[in-house]
């Protein structure tokens, strides 16, 4: 018997995605959505349309003008969960720790 539970743990394993950066996080979001993933840009910038994808395949109705901070807080928010501080930085990111906020939001409303 512990031979099998050994081969269900290392299923298990290999089925689970290790999220260690930004764009792991962002792919993890658009495959949570059903939607092609958006190409990252140089450096660790979370590219805007993941947030506008979240928001037009969530039918959330955020407006379009808001910054990248912004809609991720309102994405954020309408899943009952608080913003923290920092969940963004200077200059108009969105930390890792705000992504997997998004994550957890996006989680929440497609029932993962």
């Amino acid at each position: 018997m512990g031979d099998r539970d050994d081969r269900v743990a290392a299923n298990r394993l290999e089925s689970v995605r290790v999220v260690t950066t930004k764009a792991d996080i962002v792919w993890d979001i658009a495959l949570q959505l059903g939607v092609e993933p958006p190409k990252m840009s140089t450096g660790s910038t979370e590219p805007r349309e993941i947030f506008d994808m979240v928001n037009h395949t969530l039918g959330l109705g955020l407006e379009s003008h808001l910054t990248k901070p912004e809609i991720a807080r309102q994405i954020v928010e309408a899943s009952g969960k608080p913003w923290n501080a920092d969940y963004e930085s200077h200059g108009g990111t969105v930390t890792k720790l705000g992504l997997l906020a998004v994550r957890a939001a996006v989680q929440h409303f497609v029932g993962s």
